[in-house]
C-alpha cells in the first residue's frame, strides 16, 4: 500500500509539473532529432510520405486539449500514450525499407506469396505463366489496337524496358525463382495488359546468383497508359520510343532510371515511393515542369528554373509538347536532366 501510494503521488507530481503541451512539443523535437540523427548515420531512410500519414494523431491531440484543458493530468497521460504510439511507428516504418534494401544487396530474397495464389483464374482471359530458368512470352498485336493499358507488378529484380516490338508486349526473363505471367483483357481496340513477377512458394533465397532479370519491349504505335508497382531492386526504363500518355510508378526501388520521349503532346508522370535514387531524362525539345510533395534530401534539376513553387524548363510556356513530373514521397536523391 505504501509503495502504491508513493507511485500515485509521484505520478500526480509529474503530471502537475509537465502539461500536455510541453510533452507534445518535447516529444516531437525528440522524434525529429532521432530521425535526422539516424539519417546522418545511415540507420534508416526517412520516408516523409509515411510520416505524413500520422497527421490524424495531431487532430486527436488538439481535440483532447480542447476537451480536457492543457494542464489536465488526463490530457498529459493521453499525450504520453500518443507519443508512445507515434515514435515507434515512425522508427519501424523508416527501418523497414533500409532492411529490405540491405537484404537485396546481399542476395537475400524473401518470398512469402501464398502457394494457392490464383491471381489469374478467368478461363476467358489470355494467361501465360512460367517458372524458373529462361522464359519468353508475348501478347500478339492486331491492327484494331489503337491504345492500351500496361500494368506491371513484381518483386525484387532487375527490370529493363528497351527497344520496340511488333507484338503488343514482348518479355524475355532470366529467373532464379518465382514466375512471370502475362494477361490480356478488355476489348479489341483498347486492351489491358497485366504483367506480373511473383513467387508461388514461401521461401528465402540466399546467394550471389539469385538475380531476376527481366527485359520488356512494347509496340511503339500504341498510345499507352503505364502503371508500375514493384519492390526493391533496379529499373532502367527507356520509354523514349513509345507513345506514353500517363505514367505511374509506385515502388521502393533503390535505383531507377527513366528516359522519356516526345511522342505525345502531354505526358503526365506520377511517382509515389520512398526511392533512394531516381533519375529522369527528358528531351530538350519538350517543356517540362516538376512538382514535389514530400521530403527530398537531394535534388539536381540542371537547366530548370524555380517558379511559383515548382521547377520549369525555360521553354515550358511556349512548348507545344509538355511533360509534367509529380513526385510524392521521401526521395533521398532526385535528378532530372535534359538530353
Amino acid at each position: 500500500m505504501i509503495y502504491g501510494k508513493l507511485f500515485t503521488d509521484n505520478c500526480s507530481l509529474f503530471t502537475k509539473k509537465m502539461n500536455s503541451k510541453s510533452l507534445f512539443t518535447g516529444g516531437i523535437l525528440i522524434l525529429l532529432g532521432i530521425l535526422f540523427l539516424g539519417k546522418e548515420w545511415g540507420w534508416f531512410h526517412i520516408n516523409w510520405h509515411e510520416i505524413s500519414r500520422l497527421w490524424p494523431l495531431l487532430l486527436i491531440y488538439l481535440g483532447l486539449i480542447a476537451l480536457l484543458g492543457k494542464s489536465n493530468s488526463s490530457a498529459t497521460i493521453i499525450t504520453i500514450v500518443l507519443l508512445c504510439i507515434a515514435i515507434p511507428t515512425v522508427l519501424v516504418r523508416s527501418c523497414q525499407e533500409r532492411v529490405g534494401t540491405a537484404f537485396n544487396k546481399n542476395g537475400i530474397q524473401i518470398d512469402m506469396d501464398d502457394d494457392n495464389d490464383k491471381s489469374y483464374d478467368d478461363d476467358n482471359d489470355e494467361d501465360r505463366s512460367f517458372k524458373g530458368s529462361n522464359q519468353k512470352l508475348n501478347s500478339p498485336m492486331n491492327a484494331n489496337i489503337k491504345s492500351a493499358s500496361f500494368n506491371f507488378s513484381g518483386g525484387a529484380a532487375e527490370f529493363e524496358i528497351s527497344g520496340t516490338s511488333t507484338d503488343l508486349v514482348e518479355a524475355d526473363a532470366n529467373l532464379n525463382f518465382g514466375n512471370i505471367s502475362l494477361k490480356k483483357t478488355g476489348d479489341s481496340t483498347n486492351p489491358t495488359i497485366d504483367f506480373a513477377l511473383r513467387g508461388k512458394t514461401n521461401n528465402i533465397n540466399i546467394g550471389d546468383d539469385n538475380d531476376n532479370k527481366i527485359n520488356l519491349k512494347l509496340n511503339p504505335t500504341v498510345l499507352w497508359d503505364m502503371k508500375f508497382e514493384f519492390g526493391a531492386g533496379k529499373a532502367d526504363f527507356d520509354l523514349s520510343e513509345y507513345k506514353v500518355k500517363n505514367l505511374s510508378i509506385k515502388t521502393g526501388l533503390t535505383e531507377t532510371d527513366v528516359k522519356l520521349g516526345d511522342k505525345v503532346d502531354d505526358l503526365n508522370v506520377k511517382v509515389e515511393s520512398g526511392l533512394t535514387d531516381i533519375e529522369f531524362q527528358v528531351p530538350e525539345s519538350v517543356g517540362c515542369r516538376i512538382d514535389i510533395d514530400g521530403g527530398l534530401n537531394d535534388k539536381d534539376f540542371d537547366g530548370f528554373i524555380q517558379k511559383n513553387g515548382h521547377w520549369e524548363t525555360p521553354n515550358y510556356d511556349k512548348s507545344t509538347k509538355k511533360i509534367s513530373l509529380n513526385f510524392d514521397g521521401g526521395l533521398q536523391s532526385l535528378k532530372v536532366r535534359r538530353y
